[in-house]
């Protein structure tokens, strides 16, 4: 017997404040028919669509999205009127992340997923999924599944067995919230994530790539998925040897201006997300994002007080792994208290002055 129809609602008169990537420069994208809207989908998801329609008869359809791309994760925002649908996945996996509390059906061979606040992971299985949304809202990130398994890895450490990543990433799932206050956490922290790299790209123009927020992204799917992996936990690091890969610290301080991620030194250290996270508070007092951004402002310290081939706080920051120049005086200044320009200009002038009084006929002789 076929699911019973949903009931109508009507599409909320204004896009939530914090849906992202609805209203960017460039990203933004209006259907005015679910054909359009259709296409759109067709367009940004590795999906072939082939029925997108509006159950609400006699009412008007709009449609508002946004695209983007963080590394190898493709991002679609979507806001707008009710979707009866069916599509067919090419290749890719998918998390649907719900914002406003419309209803959602999926319906997927046999069975049906229905969701309204829970986030819905639907597997690279080349699935043939009939949809129905009372509210077409929300956040679709589309990723090629093999990409979270040396994420779950390095994230549990060398005990870590894949069964349970596999098992997941094989079937559809409502990652449900309501059940289980871990998936709760951490969806409130893929939203803020989501966020952030609106923010970012409404600063700078574009997501800072050492940032790493694709990787961020992939390890909050993977433990939304595996929630067991926030527990797994080798044995820590000795207190007496509390960071036994010294050659990590070296690597790190070799590439400050390249983009580094968690998984990154989890990977290089062979420690489990909590062991690096201990291994780095008992020796420096942070946490090993927290330390790697002061060595690089550490670095911007000294290019600005002897800038070498710098020609100007742009390149300094670049140098120093930030591509946004108003991101690195903000970090700056709250580290120092001082801004970078005001560093620049003050060495600048003096290293000026100096010279000239080098060059100057009256200057003293020296010895």
């Amino acid at each position: 017997m076929p699911p019973a129809p949903l009931p109508p609602q009507d599409s909320p008169l204004e896009i939530p404040k914090d849906l992202p990537f609805i209203k960017l420069p460039g990203a933004s994208l209006a259907s005015t028919s679910p054909v359009d809207f259709g296409a759109v989908v067709g367009t940004y998801l590795p999906m072939v669509v082939h029925t997108w329609d509006h159950p609400q008869a006699g009412k008007p359809f709009i449609n508002h999205s946004g695209s983007i791309r963080l590394a190898d994760l493709t991002l679609l925002s979507t806001w707008g009127s009710a979707i009866d649908g069916e599509v067919e996945q090419r290749c890719e996996a998918q998390v649907v992340v719900p914002y406003v509390a419309g209803t959602n059906r999926f319906e997927i061979g046999r069975s049906t997923y229905t969701f309204r606040h829970s986030s819905f992971f639907i597997p690279a299985t080349r699935n043939r999924i009939r949809l129905h949304c009372t509210t077409c809202s929300g956040v679709i990130i589309s990723f090629d599944p093999e990409t979270l398994l040396p994420v779950a890895h390095a994230i549990a450490g060398p005990g870590f067995d894949a069964i349970a990543l596999r098992v997941a990433l094989e079937q559809p799932a409502i990652l449900n919230r309501r059940l289980d206050p871990r998936r709760d956490r951490l969806h409130r922290m893929l939203i803020e994530a989501l966020a952030f790299a609106e923010s970012a790209i409404t600063i700078g123009g574009a997501v800072n790539p050492m940032l790493r927020l694709d990787d961020l992204i992939r390890r909050l799917i993977v433990m939304m998925l595996v929630p067991d992996l926030l527990e797994f936990q080798e044995s820590p690091a000795g207190e007496g040897d509390p960071f036994v890969h010294a050659g990590l610290v070296e690597w790190l301080l070799g590439n400050l201006g390249e983009p580094i991620s968690l998984t990154d030194m989890e990977q290089r250290s062979s420690y489990s997300r909590r062991s690096l996270q201990y291994a780095f508070k008992q020796r420096f007092g942070c946490g090993p994002m927290q330390w790697l951004r002061r060595q690089r402002l550490s670095k911007a310290r000294t290019l600005l007080e002897f800038p070498g081939s710098c020609r100007d706080v742009s390149d300094v920051a670049q140098a120093c792994g930030y591509i946004s120049a108003a991101a690195f005086s903000r970090d700056y200044a709250a580290r120092y208290g001082e801004r970078p320009s005001r560093v620049w200009r003050r060495f600048r002038d003096g290293n000026l002055l100096r010279r000239l009084q080098q060059t100057s006929p009256n200057a003293p002789a020296e010895d």
